[in-house]
């Protein structure tokens, strides 16, 4: 059984066993801070951020922490990093790049507001911390820090003038969804971006061997998924250049089936936002974020209510091709590669003009 699907069946009776518990105790929580993200999974630079609450919370106890980092290979804040906004609260109002506005003195949401011009601009993603103590009006507190991740990108229709710069070749994506049902995302995939920057992936599901860690992505502790949960995913999309010189990326939704048991899992309106960043050694990095509309949950007997989906953090890393797994897909070649169960490639993918020079 994946992980996916043992998490699935563990929040399902932790749900039924919480239906059976109506009689005796009632376990009254702290509040539940939620950011309400719009239908893409991405903001669009200027936008502001709604954190509501699932009861009012005394004012007080709100302090915000935001994370500008590069994410380490285990996809957390490193040990090294410092907020780019140190705690800010209510009380605050503004704190440099963030304004924080509540709806009332027992506010059940926030307005956040960050600069367009500085962390909120297009392509960074950021890492937005509601830090432990968050508490109602009877005193009950969180004991943990909450996070989410967020990205803005660029207002739909912005071109480039210049030559999109890129290092064509094999991309390992890895994404660690924690809500509503966790489970690691790996893709083995082949990456192509043209001169006016419109971006094309073919990929494959990595699975780790050696036994190596769920979410390593280590070439040479991965494989293309050859088995019948094996699933592919091809995206498009558009990378560009801001006024400061940076690669932004967003690609267009696309929804996806992972099969596995008992469980096969839908993911709706799956994008890929992110920076692409030049690295020491000329390679790339990809450094950003994975978001879905819904998750669906179902087999030959049974479909589960959809689950709200989420936005996740997201890497890239280049791969030599010395160390390129077997069976990667390929836009101007096999697109399913060694995937045999979904592959799906979508028609007349990628664009024509992509593959005039593999054709040659």
């Amino acid at each position: 059984m994946s992980l996916a699907s043992k998490s699935l069946c563990a929040s399902i009776l932790l749900a039924a066993l919480s239906s059976a518990c109506g009689n005796g105790f009632v376990y009254d929580p702290p509040p539940e801070p939620e950011l309400v993200f719009p239908e893409t999974g991405s903001f669009i630079a200027g936008d502001t951020l709604e954190l509501t609450f699932s009861e009012s919370i005394d004012p007080a106890t709100l302090k915000l922490r935001v994370w500008q980092t590069e994410l380490d290979t285990e996809l957390e804040i490193p040990d090294s990093a410092e907020p780019v906004i140190e705690t800010c609260t209510i009380s605050d109002g503004s704190c440099g790049d963030l304004t924080i506005t509540a709806d009332g003195s027992n506010p059940k949401s926030v307005s956040l507001a960050l600069d367009a011009e500085g962390i909120g601009r297009p392509g960074t993603p950021l890492i937005l911390e509601v830090e432990p103590g968050l508490a109602d009006k009877a005193g009950r507190a969180t004991g943990r820090s909450i996070y989410y991740n967020v990205q803005f990108i660029a207002p739909e229709g912005t071109m480039n003038e210049d030559v999109v710069e890129f290092v064509e070749g094999t991309y390992i994506f890895s994404a660690v969804v924690s809500k509503p049902v966790p489970a690691v995302l790996t893709l083995i995939s082949d990456v192509k971006v043209t001169p006016d920057g419109r971006i094309f992936i073919a990929g494959g599901e990595g699975d780790e061997i050696n036994g190596a860690p769920k979410d390593t992505i280590d070439p040479e502790n991965l494989i293309v998924d050859p088995t019948e949960e094996g699933w592919a995913l091809h995206l498009r999309g558009q990378v560009t250049l801001t006024e400061d010189g940076r690669r932004v990326m967003t690609t267009e939704p696309v929804d996806a089936t992972l099969p596995s048991q008992p469980f096969n899992i839908d993911l709706t309106q799956v994008r890929m936002n992110g920076e692409i960043v030049r690295q020491d050694d000329g390679t790339e990095k990809f450094q950003g974020t994975l978001s879905f509309e819904k998750l669906i949950a179902f087999n030959d007997d049974i479909m589960l209510n959809p689950l709200k989906g989420g936005t996740e953090p997201l890497v890239g890393v280049f791969v030599p091709a010395e160390k390129e797994p077997d069976g990667v897909p390929k836009l101007c070649g096999d697109q399913c590669g060694a995937i045999v169960a979904v592959c799906e490639p979508p028609m007349n993918f990628p664009d024509e003009d992509v593959c005039m020079d593999a054709e040659e």
